[in-house]
Formats: structure tokens, sequence, C-alpha cells
């Protein structure tokens, strides 16, 4: 259990590297190959116009709970659940690492200034609805699939998360409100925030 444990924590620690390599890699790319923007600018055109056809109420409400004050109700509903099963420091470590997120997310885009695709008062790189949707949710995955014991639920609850989390990021490039730089940065910090989580948490519970 031990070596399965340690191989375990090896990976995620792998898959934050390769996280924060890509990060930085793209941040890289932003702040100096000013041609980025006009090639991203293209594919969001692209999804924007194969996007088209479908209504946009449904993204704006889609993308609504990918705000950092709507996240607050999902991190109250799941941090009760972990609490009535007492699983208090996993309760700790969800609503740390996605507000960690959201603080890492600000700290980037502030440090990177890149400007919105439309005018916006906040800047653009990375996708804070992405960030954040993908570490909340990411760390739900990895507590379904630790937790829960029926196959039919876990595979419901993973598939709905999933799906939510790509929900969100494609919201960002059909409201037109971020570059698809910016959605696949934001999906890495969040992925690598997930990693994370499941490293701390493992090294805890030893």
């Amino acid at each position: 259990m031990a070596k399965h444990q340690e191989y375990g924590i090896a990976l995620n620690i792998n898959y934050v590297i390769v996280s924060v390599v890509i990060l930085a890699v793209l941040t890289l790319l932003v702040l100096y190959m000013p041609g980025l923007t006009q090639f991203d600018a293209n594919v969001l055109h692209s999804i924007r116009l194969a996007l088209s056809p479908y209504p946009i109420s449904f993204a704006q409400f889609v993308t609504e709970f990918g705000r950092s004050y709507q996240m607050l109700w999902p991190e109250i509903a799941a941090g009760s659940v972990l609490v009535s099963h007492k699983h208090y420091m996993k309760t700790f470590l969800l609503i740390f690492f996605t507000q960690a997120t959201y603080v890492v997310t600000i700290f980037i885009k502030n440090f990177v200034c890149r400007e919105r695709p439309t005018a916006y008062p906040e800047f653009s790189f990375p996708s804070g609805h992405t960030s954040t949707t993908m570490c909340f949710y990411g760390i739900l995955i990895y507590l379904v699939f630790t937790y829960v014991k029926s196959d039919f639920w876990r595979y419901f609850l993973i598939t709905l998360f999933s799906l939510w989390i790509l929900l969100v990021a494609v919201t960002r490039l059909w409201l037109g409100v971020h570059y698809p730089v910016d959605v696949i940065a934001g999906a890495f910090l969040g992925f690598g925030m997930v990693n994370l989580f499941i490293i701390t948490s493992k090294l805890l519970s030893r």
C-alpha cells in the first residue's frame, strides 16, 4: 500500500510539473510573441462562428456559475457532505485550493496584463472561470472516485463534473471574453492545483 501511494504521489508531482511548465511556456508566448494574439483571435473567431447557431443565453447561464462568488454555494454543499462524513481536513483543503487558484489566477492576470478580445475591465490571461472550475470540480472528481462506492453514481458524477468543466471553458470562448490560450492556461493552472490537493491530502493521511 505504501509503495502504491508513493507511486501515486510521484505521478501527481509529474502532473504538477507538466502543468507549471505548460503554464510558464504559454505565459512567455503571450508576453513575448505579439503575433500570438492575431492567431488566437482567428481561432476564437472560428470557434464563435461554429457556435453561433446555438442560443447565447445558454452560454451566459453556464458561465455565470464559474464566477468566484458563485463558487461559494458549491463549496458549501461539497464541504457539508465531506464534514458529514468526518473528512474535515479534505474540506479545508478543498476550500483552500479553490481559493488559492483564484488568488494565483489574479496574480498572473496582473503580471501579464493581457487585454481581453472584447472591451472588459479585467485582464484576460489566464481564464479565472476555467482555472477555478477546473480546480474545484477536478477535486470533486478525485473525491468521488475515491469515496463513492456505487459504480453508477461514481461514473455519473465524474461524467457530470467533467462535462461541466468543459462547458464553462467553452462558454468563455463562446462569449468572446477570452482567447483560446487564456482558457488552455486556466485549465492547466486548475489541473495543477487539483494535483497539489491530491499530494497534500495523501501526505496528511499517512
